[in-house]
């Protein structure tokens, strides 16, 4: 598995805790979800820059992931969004953190639809971590 998939999948592991409701956290951008499985979180990757730090070689990357919460509400749908990014944060950034995990932004969407609110609240993170160009599935640090 490639390595940035690995990053994916160790933060999605850190939010397996949170109350969320059937549609849970999923590692993919597109997974669909249906109102009444929301509230639900995907994690996914972003952009992704590699730079060659030795002469080996090995390569750094610096992963961008997107951490999105999407919540639907009648009201206060703005607490809502805030109450997933707080209770996510909290989970993300406990004990040892992995790959230097850093929050770098939070971005926030909201739509209407029919009576109720549909809102999106993404924790943009930043990891770092080294890997060989031949073997793109080996994390070395």
């Amino acid at each position: 598995m490639l390595a940035a998939a690995q990053v994916i999948n160790a933060i999605a592991l850190r939010l397996l805790a949170q109350s969320l409701g059937e549609g849970g956290v999923r590692t993919s951008r597109t997974w669909p979800w249906s109102e009444a499985e929301l509230p639900a979180c995907r994690v996914f990757a972003a952009d992704e820059l590699v730079t060659t730090v030795t002469q080996e070689p090995i390569n750094q990357h610096q992963l961008q992931v997107d951490v999105q919460y999407t919540c639907v509400a009648t009201a206060d749908l703005d607490n809502a969004m805030h109450a997933l990014a707080e209770s996510g944060l909290q989970l993300l950034f406990a004990g040892v953190l992995p790959y230097g995990l850093q929050l770098t932004g939070i971005s926030r969407q909201t739509a209407t639809e029919g009576e109720a609110a549909v809102g999106q609240i993404t924790l943009q993170l930043q990891c770092l971590y080294f890997v060989a160009p031949d073997a793109p599935q080996t994390i070395i640090s």
